[in-house]
């Protein structure tokens, strides 16, 4: 079976939408290796700008300091990381 991307609508809790595309599960492995310690705890700086970078998709190009607050980082960047983990 060849590897299809599967995309996702997601609208943030202050009203902004964003668009997640999975990655081939090689890459996603990359991406888990690179976001987390040793023993696998996320380092949120390492794995947020992974998430911006290679799983939203639209708006392109974001990064941290884009986001007017750290509780909507986090929430878009949570929810692409569960999004690329389970495919939801």
């Amino acid at each position: 079976m060849a590897f299809q991307a599967k995309t996702k609508e997601f609208t943030s809790e202050v009203g902004n939408k964003y668009t997640f595309q999975n990655v081939m599960n090689s890459k996603q492995a990359e991406i888990v290796d690179e976001g987390t310690n040793a023993v696998g705890k996320v380092l949120n700086a390492k794995m947020m700008p992974l998430m911006l970078k290679h799983v939203v998709v639209s708006p392109a190009g974001l990064t941290m300091d884009e986001f007017n607050t750290w509780s909507e980082l986090e929430e878009v960047t949570n929810e692409a990381f569960t999004f690329l983990r389970k495919g939801l």
